[in-house]
C-alpha cells in the first residue's frame, strides 16, 4: 500500500501492508468483494514477537502472489455471484483482527500493533481504484478476518454511505461475549 508506513500503518515487524485485487469486468465492474485474511491473532509481546517474524506478522515474508479461490475465484462456475467483481485479499499482518493502535518497546526492538491503521491505508488506497464508486460490497472474513468484518462492517458502510449497499459476513468467525 503506497504511502502506508508513512502514517504508521504497518505490520507487525514495521513492514508496509498489501493486499491483492483482482478487477471486475462487465456487470460486475461496480460490486467489490473485500475479504479480511484469517490466520489467529497473538496475544501477549512474546507471542506478537515471535509471529513479527512469520508471513502473518511481515510482508516481507508474505507470498508475492496469491491464487484466488472460494468466493474470490473468476470462474463463474465456482463462484457464480462474484466472479466477475473487483475482488480484494486483505493480507493480515498485524495480529490483532485490523483492530490495533499501539506498539511495543523493548530495548532495541519494537513490535507495531496498527490494525487500525493498516485498514484505514487500504480503504483509502482502495477508494481511489475505484471503491469510490461502487454500487455493491461485501465485506467478508475467515476467523480473525470474521472478527476484523464485525470491526468494521458499520466504518464502511459510513464511508461509502448513499453510494453503495454494503453487506457484511463473518466466515467462520463466531465469537461470544462472555
Amino acid at each position: 500500500v503506497p504511502g502506508a508506513a508513512s502514517t504508521g500503518a504497518v505490520c507487525l515487524d514495521g513492514s508496509p501492508p498489501a493486499y491483492h485485487l483482482h478487477r471486475g469486468s462487465g456487470a460486475g465492474a461496480r460490486g467489490w468483494l473485500l475479504q479480511f485474511e484469517g490466520g489467529g491473532w497473538c496475544n501477549d509481546a512474546p507471542s506478537c514477537a515471535a509471529r513479527a517474524g512469520t508471513r502473518r506478522g511481515s510482508t516481507r515474508l508474505m507470498s508475492k502472489l496469491e491464487v484466488f479461490s472460494g468466493v474470490l475465484s473468476n470462474d463463474p462456475a465456482r463462484n457464480p455471484d462474484f466472479y466477475n467483481w473487483n475482488r480484494v485479499k486483505l493480507r493480515y499482518c498485524d495480529g490483532g483482527s485490523f483492530a490495533g493502535d499501539s506498539e511495543f518497546r523493548n530495548g532495541s526492538s519494537v513490535i507495531y500493533m496498527r490494525g487500525q491503521r493498516i485498514w484505514d491505508a487500504i480503504i483509502a488506497d482502495l477508494l481511489t481504484k475505484g471503491l469510490a464508486k461502487a454500487e455493491k460490497v461485501l465485506l467478508s472474513g475467515c476467523s480473525a478476518g470474521g472478527l476484523a468484518t464485525f470491526f468494521h462492517c458499520d466504518n464502511l458502510g459510513e464511508l461509502l454511505g448513499g453510494v453503495a449497499t454494503v453487506k457484511c459476513m463473518s466466515d467462520a468467525g463466531f465469537f461470544l461475549d462472555v
